[in-house]
């Protein structure tokens, strides 16, 4: 769905470095920006909003888990005062699953990983941006294709299941 010189970015999350990073096809003139190292959260969003604003012609698509998105999310209100066309695309697995797997692996009983429900979408919208939910497997390809109609930024939460 993405133009070939699309910007990606992503955060530190396993939808980015197990999903999108091996698996996303990306055309030879477009980028995809992944902070590495560290466990560095929160890179996704405003890494979207500088490419934005450096290549404004290019569509630009940040993914990042609701986690790493929270550590950043008051930079909506800079996208939309900008009034940038962001595509943001969250993966809600209520927490940090990454570290909640490591830690029921090691036989440790998860602690202090498990985040709060969020509505993300609606605070998108309470920003002033777009938010919604994908729901299906379907979902995800008309709200991007819908995000691309219109001005602003967009927030699209898909719920993961988790176990």
């Amino acid at each position: 769905m993405l133009a070939p010189d699309a910007v990606i970015t992503s955060d530190s999350a396993q939808c980015c470095y197990y999903g999108a990073l091996p698996h996303l096809p990306i055309g030879p003139e477009g980028r995809y920006l992944h902070a590495t190292g560290f466990g560095i959260l929160g890179y996704a969003l405003p890494a979207a909003l500088r490419a934005e604003v450096a290549e404004p012609h290019r569509q630009v698509l940040a993914l990042s888990g609701d986690g790493g998105l929270q550590c950043t999310v008051q930079e909506l209100a800079t996208a939309v005062r900008l009034q940038l066309p962001l595509l943001i695309v969250v993966f809600d697995n209520g927490g940090y699953c990454e570290i909640r797997d490591e830690m029921r692996v090691r036989g440790d009983v998860p602690a202090t990983v498990d985040l709060p429900p969020v509505d993300l979408p609606a605070l998108a919208r309470e920003y002033g941006g777009h938010g919604t939910r994908a729901c299906d497997p379907a979902a995800p390809a008309r709200a991007l294709t819908e995000a691309l109609s219109r001005p602003g930024p967009t927030l699209i939460t898909v719920l993961e299941e988790t176990s």
